[in-house]
């Protein structure tokens, strides 16, 4: 059963209200969101999709044994619905089978066959071993884009968004998304890398100091009126 199916694309909604888009956010963690918009087109009430969606969430939870997925906001206006859910983990919401995010090292290893059109040249592969990969299978028809936290360097299953180098707009069901993990993550590493060694210098520096100046007041006269 694909868990990621029902808790993020729902794909039984969409089918009943025949119109929907969803947009996915992944964070470096792997958390998330997914923001959707579905035009109710007056086949059923605001208040039967929450409550659908509420059921599949709870249903998502029970068999994780856990919860995987939240709604954070579901908002209604001139037969148009918009909705946030929320999850702590891509890999946990289908136990890595319809969703995961990994290395493509690890992925390469796990499910070779879903590496294989991410690049046109086989060696391209091994340049990027040690980069983040999102693998997604939503089987849905809805009109999908998914974020990923730094600039795409090789997907498959879609098109990266025009002006949007971090943004895949799907085309398939499938899709295998390697990047470049997030700069601002790397310049925070340095930041802190950088604040240790400037207090450490200074805790240096300062028991320098005192050593050299202790033995001169030992014994010394005060300096002449």
């Amino acid at each position: 059963m694909r868990k990621i199916v029902i808790a993020l694309s729902i794909m039984m909604l969409v089918v009943m209200t025949g119109c929907g888009r969803l947009d996915l956010v992944i964070h470096d963690d792997g958390s998330g969101n997914g923001k959707y918009s579905v035009d109710l087109s007056g086949m059923l009430s605001a208040d039967e999709l929450k409550e659908e969606l509420e059921k599949e969430i709870t249903n998502a939870n029970a068999d994780a044994g856990k919860e995987v997925i939240r709604l954070d906001s579901f908002k209604e206006k001139d037969g148009k619905v918009d909705a946030t859910v929320s999850f702590d983990s891509l890999t946990t919401l289908s136990g890595g089978e319809d969703s995961l995010i990994a290395t493509v090292a690890d992925l390469k290893r796990l499910y070779p066959e879903r590496i294989n059109e991410l690049v046109e040249a086989p060696e391209d592969i091994e340049k990027i071993m040690d980069k983040p990969v999102v693998y997604l299978n939503l089987d849905d028809d809805m009109e999908i884009t998914v974020t990923v936290p730094g600039n795409i360097l090789y997907a498959a299953g879609g098109t990266v968004a025009e002006g949007e180098p971090r943004t895949l707009q799907l085309a398939s069901d499938e899709a295998v998304i390697a990047y470049e993990p997030s700069a601002n993550r790397s310049w925070m590493t340095w930041v802190g890398v950088l604040l240790v060694v400037i207090i450490a210098a200074y805790v240096i520096y300062r028991k320098g100091r005192f050593r050299t100046a202790a033995p001169g007041m030992k014994g010394g006269s005060a300096p002449n009126a």
